[in-house]
């Protein structure tokens, strides 16, 4: 299926001509990986691939490519990748590529602020060529971050399905043999376990577009309810990137509305052990605080009107500063970006604040908790288990001790569903307290998690 994949790449490469584009561009900028995905050596990714077939399409005089040849594309990646992911030690693999990703997108973001300042403090200046060349900066970088971001989806969804082929694989191995895998197979299953990333919200924007979505962006998948936001990101614009991308094709994701739980009794008795317990239901909506209100309504309205005139690196500098402004004003800004029409601009904000030193973070994690806003705590959470154990041993801790154990207990089974059994022991190191804690969040990922992470914290 591989063999096929390329062929037919090669064949969108080939119809590009002379006009190739944003791959064009690509090419230039890193000529190896280009050279790479040409040859079939390396699987490109799929936002890769749909760029490609927008780029042939507008060449061709449409605006976008025929769904059913995206439809084709999409089975013929699919395959190759499931095909690579099926070898032998392939969730190893996945999880290293994701690890770098991470580093990729991380680096990204930082390139994208340091682009937007920059655009920002030229000031008046943006008007002649400096300013051109400032702006084509600030695309490109809110390109690449874009896409980094949308990578490191692709590879949690590969790195998901890799980990669950792997644990049927071994069910059916121990139903033919009548018994258990042996200590091997025990060892390999732990691994699995700890590799399978959690599906979260995908969050996108000027720094980040997300984690942990299986469905790559661009895919042709059905689409989410009415009830989800569609996100767009900027592209590089001008004479030089003639031919290259719309914002529609850096990165669109569709964020579900979260759906409600069903009530009923939560589960208890020692089968249930420390299961997670449902949230409690709101008596009465908190109390709103005028300043805060009127400070939201303030910087949403600038917010609207630098996106109105097309001021992406001033308006990303306004979610900057929302993101290190007081915890307790966060949920109001929420609430005022989605009241006004720029929900897409919440995803931005989360990212900045999970970008924000362990003791703001876990602040405003705690502040969104208390607003009753469920799913932007875990989007942050799920974000924050992606940082250092030193950093992720703060946030559980500070979180613990401000009384928010649900969400202390969030990201500490985030991080040993994610990360190997030493780096999740190693929280205990700046933070010993968490020792319990650690080992029952492992516990609600799976026994082999807790069994390693638990021998990870006697040596």
């Amino acid at each position: 299926m591989a063999a096929e994949f390329t062929y037919y790449f090669r064949s969108l490469l080939a119809a590009l001509g002379r006009q190739p584009g944003w791959y064009g561009v690509f090419a230039e900028r890193e000529p190896d990986a280009a050279a790479a995905y040409g040859s079939g050596r390396r699987l490109p990714p799929w936002d890769v691939v749909r760029t490609v077939l927008r780029d042939v399409a507008a060449n061709g005089g449409a605006g976008d490519a025929d769904p059913a040849e995206v439809g084709r594309a999409y089975a013929l990646h699919r395959a190759a990748a499931a095909a690579e992911d099926s070898a032998p030690g392939a969730s190893h693999a996945l999880r290293g590529r994701l690890d770098a990703a991470i580093r990729a997108r991380d680096g990204a973001a930082a390139r994208a602020r340091a682009a937007a300042r920059a655009y920002e403090e030229a000031g008046a200046e943006t008007a002649g060529p400096a300013g051109a060349r400032l702006a084509n900066g600030l695309a490109w970088a809110r390109d690449d971050l874009s896409r980094a971001a949308a990578r490191c989806e692709e590879l949690r969804g590969r790195l998901a399905g890799a980990v669950g082929a792997a644990r049927l694989g071994r069910e059916a191995a121990g139903a033919g043999t009548g018994g258990g895998t042996g200590a091997a197979g025990s060892d390999d299953a732990g691994a699995a376990e700890r590799s399978e990333a959690p599906t979260v919200r995908r969050p996108t924007g000027a720094r980040f577009a997300g984690s942990g979505a299986a469905v790559p962006s661009g895919s042709p998948v059905a689409p989410a309810p009415a009830t989800a936001a569609r996100v767009r990101s900027a592209a590089p614009r001008g004479a030089r990137f003639a031919g290259a991308p719309t914002a529609d094709a850096v990165g669109e994701a569709v964020l579900p509305a979260p759906s409600a739980p069903a009530a009923g009794p939560a589960p208890s008795g020692a089968r249930f052990a420390g299961a997670p317990k449902a949230p409690a239901t709101p008596s009465a909506a908190p109390a709103r605080d005028p300043r805060w209100t009127a400070e939201a309504q303030a910087g949403a309205a600038r917010l609207g009107a630098l996106r109105r005139a097309g001021e992406s690196g001033a308006a990303y500098l306004v979610l900057c500063a929302a993101a290190e402004g007081p915890a307790d004003r966060i949920p109001y800004v929420v609430r005022e970006l989605e009241r006004t029409g720029l929900g897409a601009d919440v995803a931005t904000l989360l990212w900045e604040i999970a970008a924000l030193p362990p003791e703001p973070l876990a602040e405003a994690v705690a502040a969104l908790a208390a607003d009753g806003r469920g799913p932007d705590c875990r989007t942050l959470l799920h974000q924050a288990a992606a940082r250092s154990p030193e950093d992720v041993a703060v946030v559980a801790d500070l979180l613990h001790h401000a009384g928010r154990t649900d969400e202390s207990g969030e990201l500490l089974e985030t991080f040993a569903r994610s990360r190997p059994a030493a780096t999740a022991a190693a929280v205990t190191r700046t933070r010993p307290s968490l020792a319990t804690p650690l080992l029952a969040a492992a516990a609600r990922v799976s026994a082999p998690c807790q069994r390693d992470i638990s021998a990870a914290l006697r040596l």
